[in-house]
C-alpha cells in the first residue's frame, strides 16, 4: 500500500520535528568536554557531565507526560509548536551559561521542552497513518538524521565560533520552524483513524491490554537506560580510544563529533528496514529479535579500539536503532486512539525518564574506574530488554475480528 497524498505532509512535518529533536539532544554530550573544562576548568570530568545530562534526560522523561495529556486535549500540532518554541529559547539559554549550576538548569529546560514532541509527534502519525510501520520508520529516519548530524555540527560550530555561539545558533532552528507548525491547520484534522483501535461509542471505556503494554514499558525502561548512556558517552569513549591524528587537520573533539556522526548514520537505515519489516511481519517477535542481535556488538566495544571500534559501534547502531518503529508501531495495537497521545507519553516517560538515571551512573563509572566498563553494563540491560521480548511474544494480542 502506497502514502497517499493526504498522509505526507504530517510524516513530512513529523520527520521534520523529529529532526530537530535530536539535533538539539546530542549537542551537549558532542561538546561537553569543552563546556565542561571552560565552566569548572576540569577537563574529562565525567561525574559532572554525566550529572548535567541526567538533569536534562529527567526533565526529557518527566514531560513526555504533559506532552500526552496536551496531545489529547490540546491536539498534536499546538504541542509541536510549544516543544519547538520552548526547545529554541533552551538551547539560547544554554549558550548565556556561566557556571555549572546554570548549565545545568538549562539543559533541564531544554529536555523539559524537547519532552513534549514524541506523544504529539507520535499521535499525529497513529491517526494520519495506515501503514504505522512505514511511517514510524521514515519519521525515524529524520530524527536518526539529526542525532547523526548533531555531533558533527555541534563540535563543528563549537570550533568554529565557540560553544556558546553554537548553541544560539542551533537555537534558532526550531524557532524558525515553528512558525510553518503554527500556521498549518491541515494538521488538525485526524485523516484515517486505525478502525481495529478506534472506540466505536465515544462514551465506553477506552480499550487498554495492560499485559504487553505493562511489558513493552519495563523493555522501554531498560533500553531507555542503554541509549542513554550510549548517546552520552559515545563521543567522550571515541576521543579517548581513536587515535588524534586518524582524520588530518581535524582537532580531537572534532574527530570524536564526526565518527559519532557516522556511527548513528547507519541508525537511520535501520530504522527504515526496521519500519519496513514492521508492516510485513510479527512486531513483537522484531522488537525482541532486534536488541539480540545488537548485544554483541554493544559488548565489543569495551573491548576495542580505532577502526575496528568505530566499525563495531556501527553495525551496532544499525540494528539497534531499528527498535524504534517497531516499538512505535506496536502501541497502536495495545490501546484505543483516544488514549494514545497519554500511552505514547507514558511510554517515552519510561523510556527517556527512568532511563535517564544511566548518563549519572554512566559518568560516576567512567570517572572511578573506566568508560569501557560502562558498555558492558549497557550490553547487559539490551540483553534483558531482548529476554523480556519473549514474554511479549508470548501476550502477543489475537488480531481483531473482521
Amino acid at each position: 500500500m502506497a502514502i497517499s497524498p493526504d498522509e505526507r505532509k504530517p510524516i513530512i512535518i513529523a520527520s521534520i520535528s523529529h529532526f530537530i529533536l535530536h539535533l538539539a539532544e546530542l549537542s551537549f554530550p558532542a561538546v561537553a568536554l569543552l563546556v565542561i573544562s571552560d565552566l569548572i576548568q576540569k577537563p574529562n570530568a565525567y561525574s559532572r557531565i554525566g550529572f548535567a545530562s541526567f538533569i536534562f534526560s529527567l526533565c526529557f522523561g518527566i514531560t513526555q507526560i504533559p506532552g500526552g495529556f496536551l496531545s489529547d486535549h490540546l491536539g498534536p500540532r499546538k504541542t509541536i509548536w510549544i516543544y519547538l518554541i520552548g526547545s529554541g529559547l533552551s538551547l539560547i539559554l544554554v549558550g548565556f551559561s556561566e557556571n555549572y549550576l546554570m548549565l545545568c538548569a538549562s539543559l533541564g529546560l531544554l529536555g523539559a521542552s524537547l519532552g513534549l514532541y514524541h506523544p504529539g509527534g507520535m499521535a499525529l502519525l497513529s491517526r494520519s497513518t495506515r501503514q504505522y510501520g512505514t511511517s514510524m520508520g521514515i519519521h525515524g529516519m529524520g530524527g536518526n538524521f539529526g542525532l547523526a548530524l548533531s555531533p558533527f555540527v555541534a563540535s563543528a560550530l563549537a570550533g568554529l565560533l565557540g560553544w556558546r555561539q553554537g548553541f544560539m545558533i542551533l537555537g534558532l532552528i526550531p524557532i524558525a520552524f515553528s512558525f510553518w507548525i503554527l500556521f498549518e491547520r491541515s494538521l488538525e484534522i485526524k485523516i484515517k483513524p486505525a478502525p481495529e483501535s478506534a472506540g466505536k461509542n465515544p462514551q465506553t471505556k477506552p480499550r487498554l491490554l495492560a499485559k504487553p503494554i505493562a511489558i513493552l514499558f519495563l523493555m522501554s525502561i531498560l533500553n531507555g537506560m542503554c541509549y542513554r548512556g550510549f548517546t552520552t558517552f559515545l563521543p567522550s569513549y571515541f576521543n579517548e580510544r581513536i587515535s588524534p591524528n586518524l582524520i588530518p587537520g581535524f582537532s580531537s573533539v572534532l574527530q570524536a563529533g564526526t565518527f559519532t556522526t557516522l556511527v548513528l548514520a547507519l541508525g537511520m537505515f535501520g530504522q527504515f528496514i526496521g519500519g519496513r519489516l514492521a508492516d510485513k511481519y510479527s512486531r513483537e517477535k522484531l522488537f525482541a529479535g532486534v536488541f539480540l542481535a545488537a548485544v554483541p556488538f554493544l559488548f565489543s566495544l569495551s573491548l576495542l579500539r580505532g577502526l575496528p571500534l568505530i566499525l563495531s559501534a556501527m553495525v551496532f547502531a544499525f540494528f539497534y536503532f531499528a527498535n524504534q518503529p517497531i516499538a512505535n508501531s506496536l502501541l497502536p495495537q495495545y490501546a484505543d486512539q483516544r488514549i494514545w497521545g497519554r500511552i505514547y507519553g507514558w511510554f517515552y516517560f519510561m523510556n527517556f525518564g527512568a532511563g535517564s538515571i544511566m548518563s549519572w551512573i554512566a559518568g560516576v563509572i567512567g570517572q572511578k574506574i573506566a568508560l569501557s566498563y560502562t558498555f558492558i553494563l549497557f550490553a547487559i540491560l539490551l540483553l534483558m530488554a531482548g529476554l523480556l521480548g519473549f514474554l511479549l511474544i508470548r501476550f502477543k494480542p489475537a488480531p481483531a475480528p473482521n
